[in-house]
């Protein structure tokens, strides 16, 4: 009888120790899956920003060229992924004020983020002798 009851800490001790090896494994797993779940999400945000820099560099070029912004809905496809661009354009004196809304779907939710951009055509500087 005695025996058994020496038996019976043992396997109290093993079942809380296995107990415990359990929990740090699934913490670490949790721990791994939110890590990669906000590193695409960031990777997300990070391509938008470049198709946001893009978009507006071209506006700019035109602009210098003689095309004046305008505003428009387009959709452009980076790293496999379909972002939506609106395009905003309000004109106030010699400069235009563009506002990019961009717009993507990550896991089923929509994100966004907004990029603002002042500019005006930069013409042949007139020299004074």
């Amino acid at each position: 009888m005695r025996r058994n009851k020496a038996e019976a800490g043992w396997v109290l001790i093993e079942t809380v120790v296995l107990g415990i090896i359990v929990l740090a494994v699934v913490a670490a797993l949790t721990l791994f899956a939110r890590t990669a779940l906000l590193e695409e999400r960031a990777a997300g945000r990070m391509e938008a920003a470049f198709v946001a820099r893009a978009q507006l560099s071209m506006m700019e070029a035109e602009l210098d060229q003689g095309i004046p912004p305008l505003s428009a809905l387009t959709a452009v496809t980076s790293n496999d992924r379909l972002y939506q661009v609106e395009t905003f354009v309000a004109r106030q004196d010699e400069f235009y004020d563009v506002h990019l809304q961009i717009s993507w779907e990550h896991l089923g939710h929509e994100e966004h983020a907004d990029f603002v951009r002042r500019m005006r055509h930069h013409g042949a500087a007139s020299s004074n002798p």
